[in-house]
């Protein structure tokens, strides 16, 4: 009988045929001499450019790696289509223009071990790895703060270093949400915690972000992804009884969430002369006002989670000063270059 996959690394990939061949390599060495125990799942999204032509040339001999290619539909729909083909016993996410530890198969047999729902690595401010039972709700917030940066220690909000049981996110319908574009990783890995039983988390340094992913790429669904987002914490938070954690977590995604619908929505907008500044402080008013955000603005004890562009807006926030809030944002775009291009 075959031996079933202990991993399977889903790699979205679009339009990333200047990174393609530092990608392969990279994986080659993190996978290393565990060729038998690791799948890759190379999944195509529609490139329009040479991508698709690269992987077959480049991986045509290496039988770990099984490419995938299906019409543009985005990296959430993308990551789930590699969760539907995944035959490994846990899966990863990795971006196709990033680097990773060589030789980490064997740390992560380790790892789990213990056969834990999520492993965690590259835990900042741990000073050793270990298993933890996911016994009482006090954990799950704790662990959701580290996501949030809240606390001493924590991780990166994005996927990356993140590896989950296969099992797990199957038995829990676990899924990436496709309406939320922006902090889609992030809203993932709050779902997973709100289900997980246990597990474990190591300050071995795995992921290494060589590229910014979320450049200024102005989306017209970032508004509408925003309150999905938000109504998806409230219902995943709405399973806790009122406590001080829970409330900054609350706080936390709601003033990241509305400073980055002004940063990245709003501002642009103004910007590019498709809404008057008056009526994106209206709008903006409205949402506070309708959607609960304007509970979190005066939490000044949270600044030190977001950026010093956020933590200025929220202060302007807190003072019922959206209009300021924006012709601030606008005019640190302004200063830092950044050209919003809004495509009719």
């Amino acid at each position: 009988m075959k031996e079933r996959k202990i991993l399977t690394v889903i790699v979205p990939i679009y339009n990333s045929e200047n990174y393609l061949e530092k990608c392969i390599n990279n994986l080659n060495k993190m996978i290393g001499d565990f060729k038998n125990s690791v799948e890759v799942l190379l999944i195509n999204d529609g490139s329009t450019d040479n991508s698709l032509q690269y992987l077959k040339s480049k991986t045509k001999d290496l039988t770990e790696y099984k490419i995938i290619n299906k019409p543009h539909t985005g990296v959430s729909d993308t990551r789930n289509y590699g969760i539907r083909n995944a035959a490994g016993k846990y899966i990863t996410f990795l971006d196709s223009d990033d680097s990773y530890k060589e030789d980490f198969i064997s740390h992560f047999l380790l790892e789990v071990k213990n056969e834990p729902d999520i492993v965690w690595n590259d835990v900042i401010n741990i000073k050793n790895s270990y298993f933890l039972e996911i016994k009482d709700d006090d954990i799950r917030l704790s662990l959701m703060e580290m996501v949030l940066g809240i606390t001493k220690q924590k991780i990166q909000e994005g996927i990356a270093s993140k590896f989950y049981k296969l099992s797990f996110l199957k038995e829990n319908e676990l899924v990436f949400n496709s309406k939320v574009v922006i902090s889609e990783d992030t809203l993932f890995i709050l779902q997973a915690l709100d289900k997980a039983r246990s597990i474990y988390l190591s300050n071995e340094q795995f992921y290494f972000v060589l590229n910014e992913h979320s450049l200024n790429r102005f989306n017209p669904k970032t508004l509408e992804g925003e309150l999905e987002y938000r109504n998806q914490v409230a219902i995943i938070l709405g399973n806790y009884k009122k406590s001080k954690i829970k409330r900054l977590i609350d706080d936390r995604t709601k003033i990241n969430g509305f400073c980055t619908l002004i940063y990245r929505y709003f501002g642009p907008l103004v910007e590019n002369k498709k809404m008057t500044i008056s009526q994106a402080a209206k709008r903006l008013k409205e949402i506070a006002k309708g959607h609960q955000y304007i509970d979190s603005f005066g939490n000044g004890k949270l600044d030190h989670t977001v950026t010093k562009r956020y933590k200025l807006l929220r202060i302007l926030l807190s003072n019922g000063k959206y209009k300021l809030a924006l012709k601030v944002d606008i005019l640190i775009d302004k200063l830092k270059r950044n050209n919003w291009n809004i495509i009719k």
